[in-house]
């Protein structure tokens, strides 16, 4: 039920080893060079869309599944409601003074409906920010998944480091050379590794649960 979406997980992870494969071909040939400082920080680009098209891409198959399920709402763990219920939620939240206890007696209708409930497979749990580890936990929270978010092993700011690295280079701040030049290839190296075993789908899929 997740395999197109485990083979399109792992193509981009390929991605990022190979292109850590190249930089490694390089550096036997010129390690100052402005080449190899581009692609190290290039890597960086790499590794966040393996982390943003893993998360999203895995919820939305996730609520996909769910909605095939034809459960009512209250046959849902309780966070699962926060994604179940989103819809309801958001006309709560925006709705004006006049309508709100209309919504509100609409929310509750919905809540302890007898009816199967329409999931929207759009939904994601997150604050509109860059995937970091507040978004994460908050997946492995609200989607009941079993084990921690984080392998052991893997320092909490790996994430973030990502994160700000690609930006800098999306958004113009920095040269990819400037944030490449930083880093030895060793180092990349573990940062591959470290998503790789991060996303590795199965730990993801394999605990996704209702109850």
């Amino acid at each position: 039920m997740y395999q197109s979406v485990e083979l399109e997980i792992m193509d981009r992870l390929n991605q990022s080893k190979e292109l850590i494969s190249h930089i490694s071909n390089l550096e036997l040939h010129n390690q100052n060079s402005e080449l190899v400082k581009i692609q190290k920080g290039y890597l960086f680009v790499s590794l966040y869309s393996s982390i943003e098209y893993t998360v999203t891409s895995i919820v939305s198959r996730y609520l996909e599944i769910l909605k095939q399920e034809d459960l009512k709402p209250m046959d849902y763990h309780r966070y699962l409601l926060c994604a179940v219920l989103d819809g309801k939620f958001n006309a709560l939240a925006e709705c004006g003074k006049k309508k709100i206890w209309d919504k509100k007696k609409e929310f509750f209708d919905a809540l302890f409906s007898s009816e199967p409930i329409d999931i929207d497979n759009s939904v994601f749990p997150t604050d509109g920010m860059n995937i970091s580890q507040k978004q994460i936990e908050d997946i492995w929270s609200i989607f009941n998944l079993g084990g921690n978010p984080m392998p052991e092993g893997i320092n909490i700011w790996v994430l973030n480091e990502i994160k700000e690295h690609r930006n800098a280079i999306a958004h113009g701040r920095e040269k990819a050379a400037d944030i490449g030049g930083r880093y030895t290839f060793n180092v990349l190296n573990q940062r591959v590794s470290d998503i790789e075993r991060l996303w590795r789908p199965s730990r993801i899929l394999c605990n996704c649960r209702l109850d």
